[in-house]
């Protein structure tokens, strides 16, 4: 998929969150995905030229402001780089 403009294709990077009696939440719905970090699948050629943004990095972004989509059966979303906040 090729991205225009100042978009990024990201996916949720899935994460086991333990509380602190031990227990391991692994469903998403027990999960905040505001505070969700994404993994970078692809970004557009104007962002790839200036390089702070590239495919594999970890981020962290705005979600409710992501179009959900699907990909062959995989959720993934699709964000402008301004609700992109930090780069891990």
């Amino acid at each position: 998929m090729k991205m225009l403009s100042n978009n990024v294709l990201v996916t949720e990077i899935e994460k086991d969150v333990t509380t602190a009696g031990g227990i391991i939440l692994t469903d998403p719905g027990k999960i905040d995905k505001a505070v969700q970090p994404g993994l970078v699948l692809a970004v557009s050629p104007a962002i790839h030229a200036e390089g702070e943004i590239k495919q594999g990095d970890e981020v962290y972004l705005e979600w409710p402001k992501s179009m959900p989509i699907n990909i062959d059966g995989k959720k993934a979303a699709i964000i402008d780089r301004l609700f992109i906040k930090a780069v891990v």
